[in-house]
């Protein structure tokens, strides 16, 4: 039986965020799985803690491999994403009117950076 996400991941930063294999950094050996852009909307089963660090498990593209971000700086001077948990499955409709909306608006900044 899959498991239903906890979370979902609104990426907020204009530089987008990395996925990676592990929770770690590049520094601690961390391999890149892809970039993901400003706007994108993840979904995830668990926020782990590693060193004071705050990690996502998200759903990954490939099942094989396992994809974390980083949710926070240790001393959330930055936060990578917004985290909004989900309820149950009646809110799933709105949290991806919400996703949709948020990732519009996004895209938008973007254009508008661009010129």
């Amino acid at each position: 039986m899959e498991q239903k996400p906890k979370y979902l991941l609104i990426v907020k930063v204009a530089a987008g965020i990395v996925s990676r294999r592990t929770p770690r950094s590049q520094a601690q050996g961390g391999v890149q799985v892809r970039a993901i852009a400003v706007g994108t909307a993840l979904y995830a089963h668990v926020i782990i803690n590693v060193d004071g660090v705050r990690y996502a498990n998200i759903l990954p593209q490939n099942p094989i491999i396992p994809e974390w971000v980083r949710v926070a700086e240790k001393d959330n001077s930055i936060e990578y994403v917004d985290v909004i948990e989900l309820e149950d499955a009646k809110a799933d409709e709105s949290i991806r009117e919400l996703a949709s909306a948020v990732t519009l608006l996004a895209t938008a900044v973007r254009e508008l950076a661009k010129r």
